[in-house]
């Protein structure tokens, strides 16, 4: 095999061409980046959180007398009142036992009658014998006193059959009553399906008919942190700027549901006040439960659904916000950008915050920074996953708000 010679001119050109350097890259442009002041607004100081709605009142439906079940008075789902007839039981054996219970009563008035007539008899024999003194035989003054004492004994065992008739008769009403079940619900209810049809055996006490759910008024729980418990109490306690929970002046909330929206004011569409605080923090959780209560007059609401709750905190105030967009979050820790000027250039600063609730206003979501940025700052409020602290960045003030409802 004949091997390829190539003359060095050649090979020194090719390699002379290889080694060649290119032309230095540009450098990128900064990001453009939107930025906007901090706005200082006066806000009502609202704290807020997540709750669940509640039924201030229910009941298990329940015989307290056995028997077949009469009528059904009421249709699956309706609203009732309290005091509003639900079901009816056979009352006739109940019927019965009542106007027994009334003619043992007479029966046993009618023999105490009787037996008080004896007993006057016998004390006035008694009587005599006992002012004839030693002349009456001793057999004589025996059998006078011991008619006497039968005579009392009769009086007595008569007026007890009276009071036990008495209270026969009186367990017979009871029972007559309670053939006929009421809610006992105070206010609107609805009620569930019923669990029995009509000609169906009830067992007092044990069978479960069917269950009142009160809707109006209507509850919300939620849970408050230590930290916020402690806030609270402060307030109440040593600054006196919030009335106590158990006094005439309540405080006050705003709830709202998923698919509600806020009013123009930041507040949720239903009013009402705080009416229970639990007495301890439980621990591990580090929470303690609070209780509301708010009118429901139109029914929309119902037990179980999630709630957002704002509770007032205070008087109004002078409160720094920014679009909620511009919040960033590494770990644990809440952060924004500010855009500074360094040798001519605008640098994007990390700038840790501590925040406040946030408030939706005029329907946009608006984060209320307590410490970490001032109303001269120039924060980054589009464009935040193309900054990192300290590079460049071209910033662009924004023409109006950025911040859109969530």
């Amino acid at each position: 095999m004949k091997k390829l010679i190539l003359p060095f001119a050649v090979v020194s050109t090719i390699f002379s061409g290889c080694g060649g350097s290119a032309p230095p890259l540009a450098p990128p442009e900064p990001p453009v980046v939107t930025v906007q002041n901090p706005e200082v607004r006066e806000l009502d100081s609202l704290a807020e959180f997540t709750g669940r709605l509640a039924a201030a009142e229910t009941q298990e439906i329940r015989a307290q007398v056995t028997g077949y079940l009469k009528e059904i008075k009421f249709k699956d789902g309706d609203k009732v009142m309290e005091n509003q007839v639900l079901y009816e039981i056979d009352p006739e054996p109940y019927d019965a036992a009542l106007a027994n219970a009334g003619a043992m009563i007479k029966k046993a008035e009618s023999e105490l009658n009787t037996s008080e007539k004896q007993l006057a008899l016998a004390e006035k024999e008694f009587k005599r014998i006992e002012a004839l003194g030693t002349s009456a035989s001793q057999q004589e003054r025996d059998r006078v006193s011991s008619t006497f004492d039968s005579a009392k004994s009769n009086v007595a065992t008569a007026k007890a059959a009276i009071l036990a008739a008495q209270a026969a008769e009186k367990k017979a009403k009871f029972d007559r009553e309670n053939c006929t079940i009421r809610s006992q619900v105070k206010n609107v209810a609805r009620v569930s399906r019923t669990e029995l049809t009509k000609g169906n055996l009830v067992q007092s006490g044990q069978t479960i008919l069917c269950r009142v759910t009160s809707i109006n008024p209507i509850f919300v729980y939620f849970d408050v942190d230590e930290e916020t418990s402690l806030t609270y109490r402060r307030k109440i306690f040593q600054d006196k700027t919030l009335p106590m929970v158990d006094s005439d002046q309540k405080l006050k909330i705003w709830v709202g549901m998923k698919d509600e929206s806020r009013g123009k004011d930041g507040k949720w569409p239903h009013a009402g006040a705080l009416n229970y605080v639990s007495p301890e923090i439980v621990r591990g959780l580090g929470t303690r439960e609070v209780r509301g209560v708010i009118d429901n007059g139109d029914f929309r609401l119902t037990p179980g659904d999630s709630a957002r709750v704002q509770v007032e905190s205070g008087a109004t105030e002078k409160l720094t916000i920014v679009p909620e967009i511009a919040i960033g979050t590494q770990q644990q820790q809440k952060f924004v950008y500010v855009v500074a000027e360094k040798d001519g250039k605008s640098i994007a600063e990390f700038r840790p915050v501590q925040l406040g609730p946030v408030r939706e206003i005029d329907g946009l979501r608006w984060q209320i920074i307590r410490r970490g940025v001032g109303p001269t700052d120039r924060i980054v409020v589009n464009g935040l996953l193309r900054v990192r602290p300290g590079i460049e960045v071209k910033p662009v003030q924004a023409t109006g708000t950025s911040s859109p409802a969530k």
